[in-house]
C-alpha cells in the first residue's frame, strides 16, 4: 500500500506535491520521494517521513510545471535500511525518459521478464509497470493514441493491483498519464484548480492544496493530461470495479472519498451494524485512538451506551505498517496511555477497526484492565482476516493472523477473546460490512479465495499453497 500523486499544469508543481505527500503519508512510512520535470529531470528520494526526506529547502523547491511524488509502505515486510533506500520511489528511465509511481502490487513479475531485455535496476514491482511501458514508447513520438496503445499492451500482460502514474517525455512535450488495473482495486481521483490538474490516490489531498474534485478514475482506464490540461480517457478493459475492503476499513483517511462514498460514513455505518450484530451490556463505548474512533461512534449511537475517551495516543506512527513485530509493539508500547479516571470499575465496549495479527489489541486490553476496568468487551469494525492479500496489503503469511491456528483452521471468536484477554468479542459479519459500504469490493483476505477477483482466484490459491512453514509468499509465481 502506498501513496502517488501526480500533479501537471502551467506553474511550478514541486510545493504543490511536497504538501500532497503530507496528506498521503498514513499511506506508507518506509520512503518518500518527488520527480519534477522541466526538460530535465530533478528527484529527491530516501527512506524515512516525508519531513525527513525533504528537510531542506533546495529538496522541496524544484523547477519544473509537472511531477510525481510518492510514499512507499513496503509490502515485502523485511526491507533493511538499504532496501529501502534502493526502492523508495519514483523510478524512472532515461532511454526513454519515463517515470513512475506506482500503488498496488504485481504477482506475476516473473512472466514479465520474458517480454523484455531490460534489466530492473530495483526489486520493487514497480519495475514490471516501468519497463514494458518503456518498451513500447521506445523511439516514438508521444502522443495519446501512442499511450493508449502502450498502456493497452502492459494493461493486459500483468496481473495484480494496480494505480500507476507515468510522467513521460519524447521530446515535443511531456506527457503526464496514469492506469488502473480493470478491477481497481487501489484507488485513484483526479481533481483540478486554475488549469492544474492532480492525480492522487485520496481525495483528501485536494483539500490540502485546494485542488477542486473531478472525478474516480474508473478501473481499466488510461487518463493522459498534455502541458496545457487537455485530458484524453479511455477505457480499454471494463469489468466490475472490485475496489480493497481494507482501504474502507483501515488505510484510507476518514476525510476520504472513493468512488462517491465517505470513509467516514462508511466506518460509522460499520459501527452501528456491530452494535445490532453484537450488542453488549457496558457503562461507556471507548475507541481505540485513532483507528476505531468512527466505529465507536456509530455503535454508540444505535446502542445508547455513552462514548468517551479512555485512552490517549501520544504518537502519530501506524502500528500496522511497521516494517517488523518489534517496531509494532514498541509502538504500540510507547505510544498509548489509559485513563484511570474514565476506565476504573466500568464495563467498557472497546472498538477497533480491525485484529490482524492480535499485537495492538492484547496490549491495550491489558492497560485498559491494569487501571481498573471491569470488563473489556471488544467490538471489531472488519471481519476476522484469514488469508494473505497478494494485492498490496501487507498481510502475506499465513501464520500472522490470530484467527487461524498453525493448522490452518479458523479459531472462533471465543478462542481468540481468550488469546486477547477480552471478556467478549465480535466481529463485524461479511454481509454487514458489504452493507455499509454499499458495494461490492474486493475482500480476499476475510474469504478466501471466493472474495478475490475471479480470474485471480487459481493465481492466488498457488501463491498460498507455495506460503510454507509460515514464510511470505513474496515470489511471484
Amino acid at each position: 500500500m502506498c501513496g502517488i500523486i501526480g500533479i501537471i499544469g502551467g506553474r511550478p508543481v514541486s510545493h504543490l506535491i511536497y504538501h500532497s505527500l503530507f496528506t498521503i503519508q498514513h499511506r506508507g512510512q518506509s520512503s518518500a520521494g518527488m520527480l519534477t520535470y522541466d526538460g530535465n529531470i530533478h528527484v529527491t528520494k530516501d527512506s524515512g517521513l516525508v519531513r525527513d526526506v525533504f528537510n531542506e529547502d533546495k529538496k522541496i523547491n524544484k523547477p519544473g510545471n509537472i511531477g510525481i511524488g510518492h510514499t512507499r509502505y513496503s509490502t515485502a515486510g523485511m526491507d533493511d535500511e538499504e532496501s529501502l533506500k534502493k526502492n523508495a520511489q519514483p523510478e524512472y528511465l532515461v532511454n526513454p525518459f519515463l517515470a513512475a509511481v506506482h500503488n498496488g502490487n504485481i504477482y506475476n513479475c516473473s512472466e514479465i521478464t520474458h517480454i523484455t531485455e531490460r534489466k530492473p535496476r530495483t526489486d520493487c514491482d514497480i519495475q514490471w509497470l516501468l519497463l514494458p511501458m518503456a518498451d513500447e514508447l521506445y523511439k516514438k513520438e508521444l502522443n495519446p493514441e501512442v499511450i493508449f496503445s502502450a498502456c493497452e499492451y502492459v494493461m493486459k500482460k500483468v496481473k495484480g493491483s494496480y494505480s500507476v502514474i507515468y510522467l513521460a517525455d519524447s521530446g515535443e512535450k511531456p506527457y503526464l498519464f496514469a492506469m488502473t488495473d480493470p478491477r481497481k482495486v487501489r484507488p485513484l481521483a483526479l481533481g483540478k484548480a486554475n488549469g492544474t490538474y492532480c492525480l492522487a490516490s485520496e481525495t483528501r489531498v485536494f483539500k490540502k492544496i485546494n485542488f477542486e474534485y473531478v472525478k474516480d478514475i474508473p478501473g481499466g482506464s488510461v487518463i493522459v493530461i498534455d502541458p496545457k490540461g487537455t485530458i484524453y480517457e479511455k477505457q480499454i478493459i471494463k469489468k466490475q470495479e472490485l475496489p480493497c475492503m481494507f482501504e474502507f476499513v483501515y488505510f484510507a483517511k476518514p476525510d476520504s472519498r472513493i468512488n462517491g462514498r465517505s470513509i467516514h460514513t462508511t466506518r460509522q455505518e460499520i459501527g452501528r451494524l456491530l452494535a445490532q450484530e453484537h450488542p453488549a451490556k457496558a457503562d461507556l463505548v471507548i475507541p481505540v485512538p485513532e483507528s476505531g474512533r468512527r466505529y465507536a461512534i456509530g455503535y454508540s449511537l444505535e446502542s445508547g451506551i455513552p462514548i468517551d475517551e479512555g485512552i490517549m495516543k501520544d504518537k502519530d506512527e501506524r502500528s500496522f505498517i511497521q516494517q517488523t513485530q518489534e517496531h509494532r509493539e514498541k509502538v504500540v508500547e510507547e505510544g498509548l496511555s489509559f485513563l484511570r479516571a474514565v476506565l476504573e470499575d466500568k464495563r467498557v465496549v472497546l472498538v477497533d477497526d480491525s485484529i490482524v495479527r492480535g499485537t495492538n489489541i492484547r496490549k491495550i486490553i491489558q492497560g485498559m484492565k491494569n487501571v481498573g476496568a471491569k470488563e473489556v468487551h471488544v467490538r471489531i469494525g472488519c471481519p476476522p482476516l484469514i488469508a494473505p492479500c497478494y494485492l498490496g496489503i501487507d498481510m502475506r503469511s499465513k501464520k500472522e493472523f490470530i484467527a487461524r491456528n498453525s493448522d490452518g483452521n479458523i479459531k472462533s471468536s471465543d478462542q481468540i477473546a481468550e488469546e486477547i484477554g477480552a471478556d467478549s468479542l465480535g466481529y463485524i459479519s461479511i454481509q454487514g460490512l458489504k452493507k455499509a459500504i454499499g458495494f461490492e469490493v474486493c475482500k480476499g483476505c476475510i474469504d478466501f479465495p471466493d472474495g478475490y477477483p475471479p480470474e485471480m482466484r487459481d493465481d492466488v490459491e498457488t501463491l498460498f499453497k507455495n506460503d510454507k512453514k509460515g514464510m511470505r509468499a513474496y515470489e511471484c509465481i
